[in-house]
């Protein structure tokens, strides 16, 4: 059968669609290129906002109107809104996440059967996603995924490392570790690990050049993980998904935080690992908010050390415990916020990418682009900065040493490649 894949949302989407389509491969279907081509397209979906969920459904009807092929919707949005995800598919043609969890176990794929790296759609990267954990501990206000993705549940030790040691040898340089939580890994296992633990095992046991972590909530960062940035395969960026610097708002949210656990814990990083890039989320506009919380949230921002991020506005999901929450907050103002902090982040990122001018890192290439004239192609540093380098030269999936040298007036980085 010939199979293509399309996905809403996050990194975890994109590692369930590259697992799924190893499964594929393995089980003897064929991957195509274009949607048209296939027999069936899969879409992995999201809900964590509501247009999130209104994009999944309008990508399935998308290709049920331009397409013959049998379309199946899988994740988050038939999980948490099955009655939206009926109106439109048959039964048969929706993978709830409890079936896809089974579904792509990594002890049910045949990575033996995989001799060459899935290539998906639009979606052909350098780096490779690999979901560690699913499911979340926490049950923040805001948030619809945890209900649709239920309780954390971990992969084992053995399975990760042995498909990390497949992807090395289909050609990646680079792998990202996901998860809805995270830094929840291996609290289910019963052998007192967490995910300090798996990033030293994957440290000893593969060779893959750059291990980057994805998003990690501030609660589940410890010193110990702080000290494994010292290791030059661990890529030196944290994203750490801040939401709130206000108590009050924080406690509303049901987040385990307070502002100065938040200040100790970039602190520490700053201190004991300060060559780390820190970026994060922020949301804003949640029920209850007013100026002096608003205004609480920049100065932590201002004052953190981050080096960027992204803000959202506080999207009413149903089934949350927000969406009952009273004080909600009139959408002019939160766009009227949103534009305050983004402006803020931009300043942080403009000054941390002056900051690295005139530095050497090493540069993962990801793709080609022409600028006017002239051909460059665009990588990755292990700070996550995207760097434009001109070449002629085939740079796919090579790292090479780079020396950031100028930046225009929109904050794009160019580079000068040095050495392998």
């Amino acid at each position: 059968m010939k199979i293509y894949f399309d996905m809403v949302g996050c990194r975890l989407n994109q590692a369930e669609i590259d697992l799924y389509a190893m499964k594929c491969l393995a089980e003897g279907d064929s991957l195509v290129s274009k949607a048209g081509d296939a027999d069936r397209i899969i879409v992995n979906t999201c809900c964590v906002t509501k247009k999130a969920a209104a994009d999944s459904r309008k990508m399935v009807r998308k290709y049920q109107r331009e397409t013959n092929a049998n379309v199946v919707a899988m994740g988050c949005w038939p999980s948490a809104m099955p009655e939206d995800a009926l109106s439109i598919l048959d039964a048969e043609d929706i993978i709830y996440n409890d079936e896809k969890f089974c579904l792509l176990e990594y002890g049910t794929i045949d990575l033996s059967e995989v001799k060459d790296k899935p290539k998906l759609g639009q979606r052909q990267r350098t780096r490779a996603f690999v979901k560690v954990q699913d499911g979340c501990l926490n049950q923040c206000a805001f948030c619809l995924t945890t209900i649709a993705r239920g309780r954390a549940r971990s992969a084992r030790q053995e399975d990760i490392v042995r498909y990390i040691n497949k992807l090395e040898k289909l050609g990646n340089k680079e792998i990202v570790l996901t998860g809805v939580q995270l830094g929840s890994w291996g609290v289910d296992l019963g052998e007192s690990l967490r995910i300090a633990d798996l990033i030293k095992t994957i440290l000893s046991e593969t060779g893959i050049p750059r291990i980057r972590l994805s998003s990690i909530e501030p609660w589940d960062i410890s010193k110990e993980l702080i000290n494994l940035f010292q290791n030059e395969r661990l890529c030196n960026h944290l994203h750490i998904p801040v939401q709130s610097a206000s108590d009050k708002i924080l406690k509303s949210m049901r987040r385990p935080l307070t502002r100065e656990k938040l200040e100790d814990l970039f602190s520490m990083i700053n201190k004991f690992a300060p060559n780390v890039a820190i970026t994060s989320d922020i949301l804003l506009g949640f029920p209850g908010e007013d100026e002096n919380d608003f205004n609480e949230t920049l100065s932590f921002i201002r004052n953190s050390g981050m080096s960027g991020g992204h803000v959202f506005s506080f999207s009413s999901m149903p089934g949350t415990v927000a969406e009952r929450m009273e004080g909600q907050v009139q959408a002019s103002i939160t766009k009227e916020r949103n534009k305050i902090a983004r402006d803020l982040l931009d300043q942080l990122s403009y000054k941390y990418k002056r900051k690295r001018l005139n530095t050497e890192d090493k540069v993962l290439f990801e793709s080609k682009l022409r600028i006017g004239e002239q051909f460059f192609w665009s990588g990755l540093t292990m700070d996550m900065l995207r760097v434009l380098v001109p070449s002629e030269l085939n740079l796919k999936n090579c790292i090479y040493r780079v020396e950031l040298g100028k930046m225009n007036e929109n904050g794009r980085l160019f580079g000068k490649v040095i050495s392998d």
